[in-house]
């Protein structure tokens, strides 16, 4: 009793360590912040520790690591065929670093209607099918990117643009069904409808209902997928709200959306906290989950846009901004997946918009993100069992393993804590 009153005197005696959110925040903000970690992405658990005839086993030592994530923590992946990757000049590297951070991964350009079908009725899934599997042997989640997006090139192809309206229509259909029913069961997340607000094209040639149907034809293709509907800007100009009304109507239309998507790599422009949580806030106002999809800011010197914080765009300003966005958005609850658009300079869209410069050195922003998700937003810890035999911990939200030492024998099983679950593991010593 009395190193259990001293173990909790020294507790209140010690401070708590300073959380590090990259960029100095309000008392009220990192209120918030701190107490929507601790709150929404963590749990309790408990194990109980018996000997083969149920009887408990008190004091026997319980060590809990944690070995996955359940939140989503993403990059895109750039259009390379990933069986003609190993052995090549950067790909030992480029895995190496991407798995060590990464759980989920958005298909960059591979599954972009251009790509899968660049001439009229001639379909190419290759690239894609082999990522799939090398992500189903990696254990990565996979996002599809994306079905349908209004923007010529890119996000349909040319030929489309000389059809017909009513062939548009029944090739943008087949386009969905064909696409998610492919891989059903094996990509989780899609991307439906790509900037609907700002990229219109499907309105005037399909109709303005284009993106419900859209969604019902991807909801019937799988009904497990998780459907999301992605845009930009949503953190200026109180575009959130108009946002959240397109999906709205998306819905009073018939199509079901279940996350809305924010791209959020508005460069060179940083929002203050109020703003992102205030989006945050709005995004998910109906319910739905959100996303942080697509960001992506440079390291090249220029100029920050803010009035929120002042600086250049140095690789240290762009470590310290992704702390900064990656802190918010984790610490909001209807917040489930933060993706970036680039890992590695070399492959991004943008210039200097990885984490890991061309020639493979590490920059601060991926060693601030290696910090949070392998370290800081991981659990490990240890004690021994009460008379009853129990142990409890309280830890992020993720697969554990978990090590049981007594009476000279040991044993390891699995654990699984969960949003919105307090989990009990019974383990019983040989």
């Amino acid at each position: 009793m009395r190193s259990v009153l001293l173990l909790w005197i020294l507790t209140l005696a010690v401070p708590a360590l300073a959380m590090d959110t990259g960029f100095e925040l309000p008392p009220e903000v990192l209120k918030r912040v701190k107490d929507g970690i601790e709150r929404h992405r963590k749990g309790s658990a408990t194990v109980y520790v018996t000997r083969r005839d149920g009887t408990p086993v008190p004091g026997a030592a319980v060590r809990v690591r944690q070995t996955s994530h359940a939140f989503l923590f993403g990059c895109a992946f750039p259009s390379w065929d990933v069986t003609k990757m190993p052995g090549t000049e950067h790909w030992e590297k480029f895995e190496r670093h991407f798995l060590r951070l990464f759980n989920y991964t958005t298909t960059e350009n591979m599954l972009k209607w251009p790509h899968t079908e660049p001439a009229k009725d001639s379909l190419n899934y290759e690239m894609a099918d082999r990522f799939v599997e090398w992500c189903e042997a990696k254990g990565l989640t996979v996002k599809g990117h994306c079905l349908i997006w209004g923007i010529e090139k890119m996000g349909y192809p040319l030929w489309l643009a000389g059809l017909p309206p009513e062939e548009v229509v029944e090739r943008a259909r087949r386009r969905v069904t064909e696409t998610v029913a492919r891989y059903r069961g094996r990509i989780r997340y899609w991307d439906v409808v790509n900037e609907p607000l700002h990229c219109r094209w499907f309105e005037g040639n399909w109709g303005p209902d284009y993106a419900a149907e859209a969604f019902r034809l991807a909801r019937e293709a799988d009904p497990d997928a998780v459907l999301v509907l992605n845009e930009y800007w949503n953190q200026w100009d109180g575009q959130a709200a108009r946002f959240v009304e397109f999906a709205r109507k998306v819905e009073e239309a018939g199509g079901k959306i279940d996350a809305l998507g924010e791209q959020a790599h508005d460069r060179p422009r940083v929002a203050s906290p109020e703003q992102i949580l205030e989006m945050l806030d709005t995004l998910a106002s109906d319910g739905r989950e959100v996303h942080l999809t697509e960001i992506t800011m440079p390291s090249d010197g220029a100029e920050v846009k803010s009035g929120f914080v002042k600086g250049t765009w140095t690789p240290e300003f762009q470590g310290r901004y992704y702390r900064y966005l990656f802190t918010l958005a984790f610490s909001h609850p209807a917040v489930r997946a933060i993706t970036l658009w680039a890992m590695w300079d070399g492959s991004s869209w943008l210039d200097q918009g990885g984490i890991i410069t061309k020639d493979w050195q590490l920059k601060p922003a991926y060693h601030e993100l290696d910090s949070l998700i392998n370290r800081e937003w991981r659990t490990q810890t240890s004690g021994r069992t009460f008379a009853d035999g129990s142990f409890t911990f309280r830890g992020f939200h993720g697969t554990y393993e978990v090590t049981v030492e007594a009476e000279g024998k040991s044993q390891t099983a699995t654990l699984e804590v969960l949003p919105g679950g307090r989990p009990v593991l019974r383990v019983a010593l040989p």
